[in-house]
């Protein structure tokens, strides 16, 4: 059993913060919103201003709690009505104090071009020489050495950030209109499989997780078994999506993962194949290798270029959403390195 394969019929309820929401009924005692208050106001300091590493991971079990229930539509499942005043307070409070410790980590003294070609040039450059690129130690293990049952455990590890990717390119959507629409729309209807419901990236995804032993329903039912750096990853795409006042950020976080996926997948499929699985297993991502170089380059010449030509004033703003990102996936890597081999 892979470290995300979990009994379909079980559910486990997350610690802490998250386990508190997940265990409300429709009508929460005066005692229980207490309870919920009490507990930010000791764990969110903790997380975010003294960097204590258990609170961290209860903040963003919970935070990622919330974001990845209330997408859900309420036929789904799985879906919470996670839309309690007390709720969306407790998780507001918790995601501002995590993006005021990054702002002090990159707003002081981050500078980045203002001119179109010269933005593009500098997210270019320090995406493909950062530290969490195809260099990373982890991506040779991957291919070189991983064996089957820790390859899947990487994949499963993905999940809360993969599986949610079209959604999170669909809260940009509103309000956005032209070049920068169109090149939206353009990643989306990939995502949706150009019309073709089993080729859409998410069906995919599942049918790869489903042959190599993850239930799929994990990142829903077992949020637990994720590192905080996964967590955070996910989290971090969930809030920068869903506020418009952070989309620029959204939309560096995205450049980044354009330019930086298709390489580092690369070396994970050189792993499965040299494990026994077939390519035919494996279409998820083998596509993502082919379109996401496409997508880096139509992001940086419709969607990033056209915003530094009329507002080179959010560039700054589009930096730091690279510079968040590319950080929290070289913790993933080292994560990976010291849980996987």
């Amino acid at each position: 059993m892979t470290q995300l394969e979990v009994d379909p019929t079980t559910v486990s309820a997350p610690a802490g913060l998250a386990g508190l929401v997940r265990s409300w009924g429709a009508d929460p005692s005066a005692d229980t919103l207490h309870e919920l208050t009490r507990r930010a106001d000791e764990i969110i300091p903790l997380a975010f201003e003294q960097g204590d590493d258990a609170a961290e991971l209860e903040a963003q079990r919970f935070l990622y709690e919330v974001h990845a229930h209330r997408i859900l539509p309420p036929w789904s499942p799985h879906w919470r009505d996670y839309e309690h005043p007390t709720i969306v307070d407790v998780h507001r409070r918790a995601g501002d104090a995590w993006l005021a410790r990054d702002r002090r980590a990159y707003g002081a003294d981050l500078e980045v071009p203002t001119t179109p070609k010269g933005f593009g040039e500098w997210a270019t450059e320090v995406c493909e020489g950062h530290a969490s690129g195809v260099t990373h130690p982890l991506f040779d293990f991957l291919a070189e050495k991983a064996t089957f049952d820790q390859l899947a455990s990487f994949l499963g590890q993905e999940t809360p950030f993969d599986i949610h990717f079209g959604d999170l390119v669909a809260l940009l959507l509103p309000g956005i209109h032209g070049g920068q629409k169109i090149e939206l729309a353009h990643n989306f209807w990939d995502e949706m499989g150009n019309g073709a419901v089993e080729r859409t990236h998410r069906r995919l995804r599942l049918d790869m997780m489903a042959r190599v032993g993850i239930h799929g329903e994990a990142y829903l039912s077992d949020v637990d078994g994720y590192w905080v750096e996964e967590l955070r990853m996910a989290n971090m795409y969930f809030q920068t999506s869903s506020a418009r006042s952070l989309a620029p950020q959204s939309i560096g976080m995205l450049q980044a993962t354009e330019l930086v996926v298709p390489g580092r997948l690369e070396r994970q499929i050189e792993g499965w194949r040299r494990v026994g699985l077939a390519d035919q297993e494996m279409v998820y991502l083998l596509e993502h290798v082919t379109v996401d170089v496409e997508h880096a380059e139509g992001w940086l010449n419709h969607v990033i270029a056209p915003l530094a030509a009329e507002r080179p004033d959010m560039l700054l703003e589009v930096g730091i959403g690279i510079m968040r990102r590319l950080d929290c996936a070289l913790a993933v890597c080292d994560r990976a390195m010291r849980e996987l081999p």
